[in-house]
């Protein structure tokens, strides 16, 4: 059977756009910027607000510093 998709090819070429636009930025930039677009988003926002709600503050924000690349089994 031929395969036509490849999660792991999907997931690798959109961690290497996230890295390109984190590019230059600290890490509390990158936690702020990721912070902003999860709050700006329709779905996540009101999620990631119930969830500090519960916690009764800011929920921490964790971010890779070194992305690894994943490979299939081929």
């Amino acid at each position: 059977m031929k395969k036509t998709f490849d999660c792991v090819e999907m997931k690798n070429e959109i961690q290497r756009k996230l890295q390109a636009e984190y590019a230059g930025l600290t890490l509390a930039e990158q936690k702020k910027k990721m912070k902003r677009e999860i709050l700006s988003d329709p779905i996540l926002g009101p999620m990631y607000r119930r969830l500090t709600e519960k916690r009764n503050g800011d929920a921490e924000l964790k971010v890779a510093e070194e992305p690894g690349e994943y490979k299939t089994g081929e």
